[in-house]
């Protein structure tokens, strides 16, 4: 029975450090290597990822989309990145209030992979969302003096990697609602190796959205600018992205004044999306020893995960204030 217990051990232990070296084999790994002329005019680059939008017969609504209110540069400029599975309307209600107060060129993004079609969203690895908005941002220059970087969930996750990737190019970091990890800890699952196969196993290929509910806080034409049913193997996409860059420990990293703003009205009604916890140990670490004396954190207690679109029900008016109120505190207006 002893020699039983010792090869079973054995076995357990081997099959531990089999599993522990495909996890750090299979690290999710990217690298930046623009596939575009960075020296090129914006309106140059516009033209190019319409083009590309158009090509893989990209959503009507969730193209890119440039705001001007100079031919020129203004300012300060605002790059929004939409979130996973979205578009530019996850952030279009807010975003484009607050550039026309402050008169800022304004540009929102296409994720690749996203405003398509479910089998490009599961397709498209993380290391082409990280690249895209890299390139973007790095255009940023020739739309403002000044970048405001905003990010919603997954977005919100990218903005953090390029703020503290490139600190002094970023003068101030919105956060809405932030994903740094899964509110429901089944969802770590697919962190580890082999977790897509389990969930695919348990829940199937497809994950579903519910049906459409009058109090579910949502607006009918609400998925015309999200997936409504996605394949549970793209759900590895936003995993990997999220493991690459908290792996590069960016909090510390970021220097410019930040706000998160986050749902949270008591433990019963939260952010059920992405983890508040998370979002709040986060901000604990933005600046590491030295945080910038700007840093903001705001809870919205009317809302949902998505808090700054036509399309989702929130308070938009104090989430808007919110913003330019801070914005003003950081020089901007």
């Amino acid at each position: 029975m002893k020699k039983i217990l010792q090869r079973i051990g054995i076995g357990l232990g081997l099959i531990v450090v089999l599993y522990v070296g495909i996890y750090y084999a299979t690290f999710p790994k990217y690298e930046f290597h623009s596939s575009i002329d960075l020296n090129q005019d914006f309106n140059s680059f516009y033209k190019l990822k319409l083009e590309e939008t158009k090509s893989k017969k990209g959503r009507v609504g969730s193209e890119e989309k440039l705001i001007r209110f100079s031919p020129g540069k203004t300012e300060n400029a605002i790059l929004y990145i939409h979130g996973f599975g979205a578009s530019r309307a996850e952030g279009e209600a807010t975003v484009d209030q607050i550039a026309s107060k402050l008169k800022a060129n304004t540009y929102y993004l296409r994720l690749p992979g996203h405003g398509t079609n479910n089998e490009d969203h599961r397709d498209t690895p993380f290391t082409e969302y990280l690249r895209v908005a890299e390139e973007t941002f790095l255009m940023m220059d020739k739309l403002g003096n000044h970048t405001i970087l905003m990010g919603t969930s997954m977005g919100g996750l990218i903005s953090t990697y390029l703020a503290s990737k490139y600190p002094d190019k970023v003068r101030v970091l919105v956060l809405y609602s932030p994903f740094y990890d899964f509110s429901v800890p089944l969802g770590r699952l697919f962190f580890y190796p082999g977790g897509t196969a389990l969930g695919e196993t348990i829940q199937g290929k497809i994950r579903k959205s519910p049906p459409k509910k009058p109090d579910d806080g949502i607006g009918e034409h609400y998925y015309e600018y999200w997936y409504k049913d996605q394949y549970l193997a793209a759900v590895k996409n936003v995993s990997e992205a999220t493991k690459f860059v908290l792996a590069q420990d960016p909090f510390p990293k970021i220097t410019s004044p930040t706000l998160l703003v986050y749902y949270y009205k008591d433990k019963d009604h939260q952010d059920k999306t992405a983890s508040v916890t998370a979002m709040l140990d986060a901000f604990s670490k933005i600046g590491g020893e030295h945080p910038n004396p700007l840093n903001t954190k705001v809870a919205i207690e009317e809302g949902s995960h998505v808090l700054t679109s036509t399309h989702v029900h929130s308070d938009k008016p104090k989430v808007e204030a919110t913003v330019l109120d801070f914005l003003k505190k950081a020089g901007i207006r």
